[in-house]
């Protein structure tokens, strides 16, 4: 029997494991810090529905229509040969889980050094240290990916739809009691006023468009192909638009409720705002993992709200990095080896393919550069279907949903992508060009990001065109 979701809700709260993630709860409240706070939300509004919803739902529909991970469906739209372009989409995808596993277990860690030990409020500079010139990151990215991929081995309804079912809605409690607790802290409103007071004027600037894009994009999973590879379980009876739009709006209300939690916190313990953007300024490592353990200290119950926060992560990471598995093994699945073989496989890859990022802060930012940067890539490859197939998109359409979308999602996805996907990778290109431009070794520079996606493309074009000539079945 073909593995399903055994109810909407099992779908949904999937999809939400999937798209709520780190970029919610480390990497929002910074970037809406930096780019305006309320200026900044209004862009970030507008990309849901130019970028990030009509890319859910394209996605949704592939998967729905095709019943196939990325390269089957990729195949079956372009030829067998082709399927290296959706190769690249779950290469894109293994990139990002191989670092993902190990933040995932950074959070882990962190949730039980919150209530174990002093030390992460008294001096987290040392904690960290101390942390990160241990074999704990190692070990912990090793719990990470393994107890992922039995969630995963256990198959779609027993394995994936029970743990998210449990581990989203507690990670929607955790982030409200935050939220809540943040607005009755002395001077917490300071944070709400800069977040929901907009400064219109600051929308004049393009920076500020070009950021809340990108966010939406790396954000909601959209492009990623995460979408595709859970809709293949959906039940035929859900209307896709309207799952997609759950999704979507989901994602957004655990990043606004993050955003109250943090920067919250850190206006309400700041004696000025210029101080607390410094703060907010510090990184994803450096605000996450550095000042909030500071700022939770000066909170009754330290141990308690910094259990809450880091545990909040742990959960968003760990089911999104469900998600990043998924996708793995069901291209393996599609070349018929079995999923508990695949998890493994998919598992052991991750563990071996993630020392690195285990091993060395660098190596890890570099990862998250160069594959971070793909998803705007993939955007544009999942745009690309939609040109292939012309007015015969229509049928994916009709079949995903009952809404008149048809007219939306087509001209956002055939022409409004592609110009947005030149504007952001252009834009973020060109904020690396430093003096070692050209250097593929370096953490941030163009050229890292070309050579690292040339290599990927090359393995790919080999393995689909000349492995038993040209019939590499997926």
């Amino acid at each position: 029997m073909k593995e399903r979701f055994r109810t909407r809700w099992g779908f949904i709260l999937a999809g939400l494991g999937m798209a709520i993630g780190t970029g919610n709860i480390w990497r929002f409240p910074r970037v809406v810090a930096q780019n305006g706070g309320g200026a900044f939300v209004i862009p970030w509004l507008v990309s849901l529905f130019l970028w990030a919803l009509p890319l859910v739902f394209l996605e949704y529909s592939l998967g729905r229509t095709h019943g196939k991970g990325v390269v089957g469906v990729f195949q079956d739209i372009y030829g067998r040969r082709k399927g290296w372009i959706g190769g690249f989409i779950a290469a894109v995808t293994a990139g990002i889980m191989f670092y993902y596993s190990v933040v995932t277990g950074w959070a882990m860690f962190y949730s039980l050094g919150s209530v174990l030990s002093k030390e992460i409020f008294s001096s987290p500079q040392n904690f960290w240290t101390r942390f990160q010139s241990s074999p704990l990151p190692l070990i912990f990215h090793l719990f990470s990916i393994f107890f992922v991929a039995y969630i995963v081995s256990r198959g779609v309804s027993k394995g994936i739809e029970r743990a998210t079912s449990l581990m989203v809605p507690s990670l929607f409690l955790l982030l409200v009691l935050l939220a809540v607790r943040v607005v009755f802290l002395p001077g917490g409103i300071k944070g709400l006023d800069f977040l929901f007071y907009p400064d219109f004027s600051k929308l004049a600037h393009a920076r500020i468009w070009i950021e809340a894009a990108s966010q939406a994009a790396w954000s909601t999973g959209a492009g990623w192909g995460l979408v595709l590879t859970y809709s293949i379980y959906a039940r035929k009876t859900e209307d896709g638009f309207t799952n997609s739009a759950v999704l979507v709006f989901g994602d957004y209300t655990a990043s606004l409720l993050a955003a109250i939690a943090v920067v919250g916190t850190i206006f309400s313990f700041t004696s000025s705002s210029g101080e607390a953007l410094k703060i907010l300024s510090s990184g994803n490592v450096g605000l996450t993992f550095l000042w909030i353990p500071r700022l939770f200290s000066r909170l009754p119950l330290p141990g308690l709200f910094s259990f809450l926060f880091f545990f909040s992560l742990f959960l968003a990471a760990a089911s999104s990095l469900i998600s990043l598995m998924e996708l793995e093994v069901r291209v393996l699945g599609d070349m018929g080896i079995p999923r508990r073989k695949a998890s493994l496989i998919v598992a052991s890859v991750g563990f071996l393919l993630g020392l690195p990022s285990a091993l060395s802060l660098n190596f890890l930012n570099n990862q998250d550069w160069v594959w971070g940067l793909a998803l705007l890539l993939n955007g544009f490859i999942f745009s690309t279907v939609v040109w292939k197939k012309g007015r015969g998109f229509m049928e994916y359409v009709k079949r995903a949903t009952r809404y008149p979308v048809f007219s939306y999602v087509l001209g956002v996805t055939k022409f409004l992508v592609p110009v947005e996907f030149l504007f952001l990778l252009s834009w973020w290109l060109g904020t690396s060009f430093r003096g070692k431009f050209w250097d593929p070794f370096s953490t941030y520079t163009p050229a890292t990001v070309i050579f690292q996606w040339f290599v990927v493309f090359l393995i790919l074009y080999v393995l689909f065109n000349y492995r038993r000539g040209g019939k590499f079945e997926a």
